[in-house]
């Protein structure tokens, strides 16, 4: 297995793409929970062409305590969805393992959170009934109070028309050409 770790000139032309320098890597842990690791082997492979294909990798929320987020991993620390050292905090899916795996991945990962929760639940590690939500209502209230725009469904269904009129595509097979500015977008009446 191998990982790309630079991208080097063609010597003849630098602004040509000589080859590429990757680094050997092994799966090590258990089944399951395996992490690529570095052997400390190079191998240089001559190329002229690279598709680059970038994944998703988690970021911190601003002011999210270090201990809490792994930045070379991408992921919110955390044991079988319950984030590190915080109560009542649980992560999923690439956020929780990093950004791999297919939708049955996110699936069995999800159910391994709720198992987390609901054993939280039934141990009275968390108290849920001092933490009442009060559903669209209160995140409506919520976007409202922080000045925040959002787009509801009627709004949606607007901005939909708006990308699907024939006056904006390019050709007659495009189905839509997509509005790309938020601001365009909640400009839509």
């Amino acid at each position: 297995m191998l990982s790309p770790i630079k991208f080097k000139p063609d010597p003849n032309d630098p602004l040509k793409l000589g080859s590429i320098l990757s680094e050997r890597c092994e799966l090590k842990g258990e089944p399951f929970q395996q992490v690529a690791v570095s052997t400390g082997n190079t191998e240089e492979i001559k190329a002229d062409m690279a598709l680059v294909s970038i994944g998703y990798k988690g970021k911190p929320l601003p002011g999210m305590d270090p201990k809490i987020f792994d930045e070379k991993k991408g992921v919110v620390r955390n044991q079988n969805g319950r984030v590190h050292e915080e109560t009542g905090m649980y992560v999923t899916g690439w956020l929780k393992r990093g950004a791999n795996g297919i939708i049955g991945t996110n699936i069995s990962d999800a159910k391994d959170t709720v198992t987390s929760i609901i054993e939280d639940l039934v141990d009275n590690k968390i108290d849920i009934s001092s933490n009442v939500k009060r559903g669209r209502q209160g995140l409506d209230s919520l976007l409202s109070e922080r000045n925040i725009k959002s787009v509801d469904w009627a709004k949606y269904k607007k901005i939909d028309m708006k990308e699907k009129d024939p006056a904006r595509l390019r050709c007659k097979s495009q189905p839509r050409e997509k509005i790309t500015s938020l601001q365009d977008m909640l400009a839509i009446e």
